[in-house]
């Protein structure tokens, strides 16, 4: 109701200054922004992972004070193989709602976890290892490219692999929104260089677009595949004719630190975290001499050697030289990518205050 009455007073506000529309627009776009959530709530139930940090673990628990785990197949009507008290009956616990998932109490321990206090015996979460791979995939064969030399007009995306894709769904996280992706993606060619967007055509060109690459991928179902990934295309050269895209090798890594979980490992003196929360894939592209060309640098060489000693030769050149790419601005006639909302909204505000100052 209170949000009803708050927009009939903005439109109210709209009709009777109208210098000050602009502004006004501005603010409900800020506060109507969706905000980050938490990934913190756990559901009755859920998957959590080792190493996660300060979870709100009440409506997992409900009136439950002591877990107990058995190992698979074992006799559950026996006593547990460990059992962890988490709070004392009738006392309210801070832990409660800071609980941590540590490496030094949960590895080995993986599985259900039970409420002591209740039969028949109810799951209270399901503890995992956080696991978590990239590949260098071709699209154009739906195979693993990682570690390949492909032609450089293959279609490359990335492949993640992951168990965590439940800490992203609404079910197992009751206050996750879009916002929250706990993933960074990024891509380097062979240059070292960090891509960060993709052209669809070389700077200029009427239809070429500048594509942002997924660098911030919001994974609920695995495996995820970049999608976008075909409009790439590696023949691209920027406004001088140079190519954008050298051939070589070019690597996908991503990382995940879903509540703090690299912290944690760091605290237990756990280094190696491949797999857990780190990985990387490469591929090699190249750009593949055809057999047209082939046979026209055959009949020039074949004719070069008809030609006198004295005689000048101009040289030819077949446009698959090497050349290192320079940064140059695209020309106007290419699309730009949308600038991030927070930008936007402080330019729109900016000139709106410019407006009301010369009406003023």
């Amino acid at each position: 109701m209170n949000v009803i009455i708050f927009i009939i007073s903005v439109f109210k506000l709209l009709f009777m200054h109208g210098k000050y529309i602009l502004i006004i627009l501005v603010l409900i776009l800020f506060f109507t922004l969706p905000v980050s959530g938490s990934l913190t709530k756990i559901a009755l139930g859920s998957p959590v992972y080792i190493g996660e940090s300060d979870l709100d673990i009440s409506s997992a628990l409900l009136d439950c004070h002591t877990i107990d785990w058995w190992a698979n197949g074992s006799d559950m009507t026996k006593p547990p193989a460990k059992n962890i008290s988490i709070s004392k009956p009738g006392a309210d616990s801070p832990q409660v709602f800071h609980y941590n998932i540590s490496p030094d109490i949960f590895t080995g321990y993986t599985g259900n976890w039970y409420c002591e206090e209740k039969k028949p015996l109810r799951v209270v979460f399901e503890v995992l290892e956080p696991q978590l791979t990239i590949r260098a995939w071709d699209l154009d064969t739906n195979q693993d490219a990682t570690g390949k030399t492909l032609p450089m007009s293959t279609n490359i995306s990335y492949r993640i692999d992951t168990n965590l894709n439940p800490a992203l769904q609404y079910l197992e996280r009751p206050n996750v929104n879009p916002l929250d992706s706990f993933y960074t993606v990024k891509l380097t060619d062979p240059l070292g260089r960090g891509i960060s967007n993709v052209f669809t055509g070389s700077a200029g060109g009427a239809s070429t677009q500048i594509v942002s690459f997924d660098s911030k991928p919001y994974i609920t179902t695995s495996p995820y595949f970049w999608n976008n990934a075909k409009v790439w295309n590696h023949e691209s050269r920027n406004a001088g004719g140079e190519k954008l895209y050298p051939d070589g090798m070019y690597t996908f890594t991503v990382s995940q630190n879903l509540n703090k979980m690299q912290e944690a490992f760091a605290t237990n003196g756990i280094r190696n975290l491949d797999g857990i929360t780190t990985a990387s894939a490469s591929v090699s592209l190249i750009r593949v001499q055809s057999a047209t060309t082939s046979s026209a640098t055959t009949a020039t060489t074949s004719l070069t050697t008809q030609i006198p000693a004295s005689a000048t030769l101009t040289p030819v050149f077949t446009g698959t030289e090497n050349v290192l790419p320079v940064t140059t601005p695209p020309s106007p006639g290419t699309t730009y990518s949308p600038l991030p909302a927070g930008i936007a909204l402080a330019g729109l505000l900016i000139a709106g205050l410019v407006l009301i100052n010369k009406r003023g």
